[in-house]
């Protein structure tokens, strides 16, 4: 980063070090990162406090001063507090900014100073593949580490995509690069809708398949690793040791030790064992399944698009590939069908009973190399109860009568217990899903449009995003180049580890705060102030948690040492690590170290979370795929493939994808990224020229929730009767007010929540937004 005068004049990639792979070689920025300036410069950079002046999503607003902001801000906490309840305040998670030391704990430390505020549970990227991958019992990022691909023979992906997601020098696409480039060995099959940037070339074969069918197709495989006795031979002795739920001798033998036990907690779980809902029937359709009929290669080619030939070629691979890395990527959690068609997926890898060996993985996505930061302490909340992220807009309508049974709320005394607040202030921080990365824009548009419903609603961000337009009072954060803090390298930057020492570029602009001064005002008008700062200012927290984290055993690996004060640190400013260890994912556990973290102490194929919950809870009869089941199995849902009430009126199936132009919605404002990646909707060219669509065409695109418009890129890089939409571009009403053919004003911005559907998942409670039909047509 170099400046002048006070203004930055021009960022560069990392050039310090070797660059040898794997001796700590350089990060290199992305291409988001490279943009930083234009970003810190954009002209709708929030330069003042400021309050709503007009209709909530209007935009209006006025300046203030930072103590009118902090004096409402404190205000309306207490008066929302004593007048409901501390349940009917909620931190919206983020994903705009993660910081070091403070990140949103400076909010957390005076809303739970203020006595606390509801929870939430889960994430718009992994909700339902968190909760599938632990109710098997495994974490959702614990696959074997990529560099244990120099052992393997097979990489198959399924809707694995790092190349365009984590792009930089450090990041998980690097990995995978030079993991495949050092294993010449190695067979390739992607299996994905779209022909993404992880391909390219690299790949052997690539399956387009049908969004949301991603089951289908494992079960098709599993019908023939099952059926021609395969399994019986190589895996059996495997899955009866490491395993309950396989076939129905397992349950059985599950069930009478469960009653045996005399443990209260395993008896609880006895009423829902049936041995006869396990997989080995389900697959073969035989028992309690034959009703359904086989999962034969021809029945799953109907459903997901690749043929009989190919799934049957599939299977044979992994039967006889000595080492398969499987990996599920995180777009197969994003259905309404996600929670099992991630289940569906991990089979494949058990049902080769190589788990646990060199070169084989579990299913899930790899694991990560990582160095711990030290971080400010939130305080302790006394509030018990959360809900999942994506239910807020029900905790707005209707808070007071959610439960554990409907709707999943968790810390309540028993399963009818209501949370018994509604939803009455919302604190969106560095947060765009308030609007724009929630499902359905217009319908979450609507419930905050009414500020009778949830009273106030603060934002702090940098700039004026779609959701910012909905604050009551808007707070100007400083940006990364603005501010001293000490960060790591997050969850999913790949297998280096690094800390970052980071020194103001330039000082904050205009009226802008960090969230730790902001917060200390706030703090102020509440009479808190001691508790809050603990005497320490910004700097005294960053000198005592950079020691903190000096001292850390988990970064013992950190080459070099780090010095002795924060000081020294900024002045080199990176710290790196590189493990190169083949950590292989469930390893000690197949060796006999202990047990995994489910109910019956081994991997569940068949979940007995999953069958007490779908026993116990309530679901929606009229929603298709709404219900939960014991065993992985493939869901037709609403919208899905299969979905006949859609299909007549929106023929195509949208899918989002990531884009490399942006972090979710995070950098849609940089002209530069708009550039280098177009927002576009991808569309097969056999399905264009039936419409009449040619390069550069503008069309709608409309579904029961909304209609957006944009251009279409015609490219054989994805699927017949399939649209591709990058995620993330900004919710735009057209201010002339043009209504699109869904009836909804046509957002020009073209968000793809525009179009989704808000209907959270069975088990999860988690966010389906890859499940949708539309229609499309010129403008």
């Amino acid at each position: 980063m170099f400046s002048s005068d006070g203004i930055i004049t021009r960022v560069e990639a990392d050039n310090e070090t070797t660059d040898e792979y794997g001796v700590n070689h350089q990060i290199r920025a992305c291409a988001r990162g490279r943009s930083l300036r234009q970003r810190t410069y954009a002209p709708d950079r929030l330069k003042t406090p400021m309050k709503r002046v007009g209709k909530r999503g209007e935009g209006k607003f006025v300046p203030i001063s930072w103590d009118e902001a902090a004096s409402t801000v404190a205000s309306e906490l207490q008066r929302i507090a004593s007048e409901y309840s501390n349940k009917s305040i909620l931190k919206l998670y983020g994903t705009g900014a993660y910081y070091g030391f403070s990140s949103s704990n400076c909010f957390n430390r005076i809303l739970n100073l203020n006595g606390g505020f509801l929870n939430i549970y889960g994430n718009y990227s992994w909700a339902q593949q968190n909760e599938a991958a632990a109710a098997t019992g495994f974490g959702s990022t614990s696959g074997s580490i990529l560099l244990s691909l120099k052992d393997s023979d097979l990489f198959i992906g399924l809707g694995y995509n790092p190349s365009e997601m984590r792009q930089s020098g450090s990041g998980e696409g690097y990995d995978f690069l030079q993991a495949i480039k050092a294993n010449d060995a190695l067979e390739i099959i992607m299996i994905d809708p779209r022909y993404t940037d992880s391909m390219a070339g690299k790949e052997d074969n690539w399956f387009p398949i049908r969004p949301g069918t991603d089951a289908a197709l494992a079960e098709g495989i599993a019908y023939e690793m099952i059926s021609s006795g395969w399994v019986d031979s190589n895996s059996k002795n495997f899955l009866d040791k490491f395993c309950v739920g396989y076939d129905k001798d397992s349950l059985i033998k599950l069930k009478a030790e469960f009653q045996a036990s005399g443990d209260p907690k395993k008896l609880a779980y006895v009423p829902y064992i049936n041995p006869d809902d396990n997989y080995k029937d389900y697959i073969l359709g035989e028992g309690t399944f034959s009703t359904k009929g086989p999962r034969t290669p021809s029945w799953a080619a109907k459903v997901c698009g690749i043929s009989e030939t190919n799934i049957k070629k599939i299977a044979s691979k992994i039967m006889n590939a000595r080492a398969p890395f499987i990996i599920t990527g995180a777009g197969v959690n994003r259905h309404a069908n996600g929670e099992q068609a991630m289940r569906s997926c991990y089979m494949l890898s058990f049902l080769t009973g190589k788990v646990g060996q060199p070169g084989v993985s579990n299913g899930a996505l790899p694991s990560q190399g990582s160095l711990s930061n030290s971080g400010m302490s939130g305080l302790s909340n006394p509030v018990k109860e959360s809900i999942s992220f994506f239910t807020f807009p029900d905790a707005i309508e209707r808070g007071h009568e959610m439960t554990a049974r409907k709707d999943g709320i968790r810390g309540t005394a028993d399963l009818d217990t209501p949370l018994g607040a509604d939803l009455k202030a919302i604190f969106a921080l560095n947060s765009n899903a308030l609007i724009n990365q929630h499902s359905d824009s217009n319908g979450i548009a609507k419930i905050l449009e009414d500020d009778t419903k949830c009273e106030f609603i603060v934002v702090c961000d940098c700039w004026m995003t779609p959701s910012a337009k909905f604050a009551d009072i808007l707070l100007p954060d400083t940006s990364w180049l603005e501010s001293n803090d000490l960060v790591n390298d997050s969850y999913a930057s790949g297998i280096m580890g690094y800390l970052v020492a980071m020194k103001a570029a330039i000082d904050p602009l205009w009226e802008c705060k960090s969230m730790y001064d902001m917060c200390a005002l706030i703090a102020d008008k509440m009479g808190k102030l001691g508790e809050y700062t603990e005497g320490k200012d910004e700097a005294g927290w960053l000198a005592e948690l950079y020691e903190k984290t000096r001292t850390n055993s988990n970064n013992a690996n950190a080459i070099p040492p780090l010095p002795s004060t924060y000081e020294e640190a900024q002045k080199q400013g990176v710290f790196r690590a590189f493990d190169g260890k083949a950590t292989v994912a469930l390893e000690s556990y197949i060796n006999g170290a202990g047990k995994v973290n489910t109910p019956s102490g081994k991997i569940e194929i068949f979940s007995l979370q999953m069958a007490q919950k779908g026993a116990e809870w309530e679901f929606n009869d009229e929603v298709k795929g709404d219900y939960i089941s014991s065993i992985p199995m493939y869901q037709a849902t609403w919208e899905g493939y299969e979905d006949d009430e859609t299909s007549e009126d929106y023929p195509f199936q949208l899918m989002g994808y990531h884009t490399k132009g942006r972090t979710h919605s995070s950098y849609h404002n940089v002209p530069w990224l708009r550039e280098a990646v177009e927002d576009a909707v991808w569309m097969n060219p056999g399905d264009a020229y039936k419409k009449g669509f040619t390069q550069g065409s503008k069309v709608l695109i409309w579904s029961k929730r909304g209609t957006i418009e944009l251009p279409v890129r015609v490219t054989p890089r994805v699927a017949p009767g399939v649209l591709a939409l990058g995620q993330g571009a900004w919710y735009t009403p057209d201010p002339s007010g043009r209504v699109g053919p869904s009836g909804h004003i046509i957002d020009i911005g073209g968000c793809i929540n525009t179009l989704t559907r808000y209907q959270p998942s069975p088990f999860a409670k988690g966010n389906p937004q890859h499940t949708n039909r539309v229609q499309i047509a010129s403008a």
